[in-house]
């Protein structure tokens, strides 16, 4: 990771400062996040922000990628996650091991 240009723009763990709290399963994830809501969310942010709407598409998107399950508080409800079918959240992080921080990632990306 870099330092960022603008200071405290990102979270220290993002500038490779040593961390007790963040593995490697939260850098995965936070990357993944970051890609997945750009590609899919920032784009058009500020034109659905001026409609004061999102379209139904963004929701199907987000629904399909399963990314809506980070929503759920944490632990996730595994064993029913997995009798769905769903081991995986964006090919990166096993849902047995999605945490508290995970969540606190992804509502920092979103």
């Amino acid at each position: 990771m870099s330092i960022p240009i603008i200071p405290f723009s990102e979270p220290p763990y993002l500038a490779g400062l040593p961390s007790p709290y963040y593995k490697e399963t939260h850098l995965k994830w936070q990357k993944a996040c970051r890609a997945f809501i750009q590609e899919n969310l920032i784009d058009q942010a500020l034109e659905w922000d001026t409609i004061e709407t999102l379209p139904e598409s963004v929701f199907k998107k987000f629904a399909a990628a399963n990314m809506l399950i980070p929503s759920l508080p944490a632990p996730l409800p595994v064993e029913w996650l997995k009798r769905l079918g769903i081991h995986e959240l964006l090919g990166v992080l096993k849902v047995e091991d999605f945490d508290y921080i995970h969540t606190m990632i992804y509502c920092d990306e979103v």
